[in-house]
This record gives C-alpha cells, structure tokens and sequence, in this order.
C-alpha cells in the first residue's frame, strides 16, 4: 500500500513539473517563434505587432540574445505619445537595471527619430531620473546616465 502511495506520489510530482516545464516553454513561444524567422526585416515584422508583444520580443532580444537587438526599439518609439503609458507602467513594475535600461534605449530613440519629445514630459524625465539614480550597477547606471543625458540633449 505504501509503494502504491509512494508512486502515485512520485507520478503527480512529475506531472506538476511537466506542467511547470510547459508553460514556461509556451511563456517564451511567441519571442521564439520571431527569432526563429529570417533576421533581415526583423524591424519591419516587428511593427505588425501589437505593443504589449512588440514590447515582450524587444526585451527577449535584449536579454536573452546576443549581441542585444536594439534596433527592435525603434518600432516601439515610432509609436511616440501611445507607447508612453505603457512604458511607464513597464518601467514601475519591474525594478530591474537592464528593465531601465531597455526602456530608457526606447525613450532615448523616441528622442532621436522625434516622435515623441521626451525631455519636455517633465513626469516622465522624473521617472526616468529617479529609476537612473535608483540603479544598483554601477556600469549599468553610468550607461543609463549618459543615454539620459542624450535625451536631456535631444533637439
């Protein structure tokens, strides 16, 4: 009686991990599913997303590629005033330096192809100067200051 305990025990533990094992797969599907495609119009594909998965793919190939996608920023940025909400609540919920970072390289492209003028969003440059001063890396915070300082500069 104990063995048949013991094995169904055993049984329902890898059925939680397969479970587990599987829905993190699916979590990375639709970034894997856009790496998978060819890289050369990339950016263009990238702009028939919506913004919430535009933005998950732009993160991915930040993180997790190497070297870092960060022309994939661009269509988010094209987006100007649209994008700003939900980039502020990404740059809120996640505390994280390379999160600050990935959303200041968008800030700092809306800046430069000037859909958006970022410097003049006087809430927006005080998130962004609070989280920059916030960053616990010291490479990552000197990186961040000088792309903040560029959009500071932007014209």
């Amino acid at each position: 009686m104990l063995q048949l305990i013991n094995s169904r025990f055993a049984l329902a533990l890898t059925l939680i991990f397969g479970t587990f094992l599987m829905l993190g797969c699916e979590d990375d599907a639709l970034e894997d599913n856009f790496f998978k495609q060819p890289l050369a119009n990339r950016v263009e594909r990238l702009r028939s997303y919506p913004l919430a998965d535009q933005y998950k793919i732009f993160r991915y190939g930040m993180t997790r590629k190497e070297p870092p996608f960060m022309d994939l920023a661009e269509p988010i940025a094209e987006r100007g005033a649209t994008a700003v909400p939900f980039l502020l609540e990404q740059l809120n919920s996640d505390p994280h330096d390379v999160a600050v970072r990935d959303i200041l390289l968008i800030f700092e492209t809306m800046a430069t192809i000037k859909s958006y003028d970022v410097k003049s969003d006087v809430v927006l440059m005080g998130v962004l100067c609070s989280r920059v001063s916030a960053m616990k890396d010291k490479d990552w915070k000197d990186i961040c200051s000088r792309m903040l300082q560029r959009v500071k500069d932007s014209r």
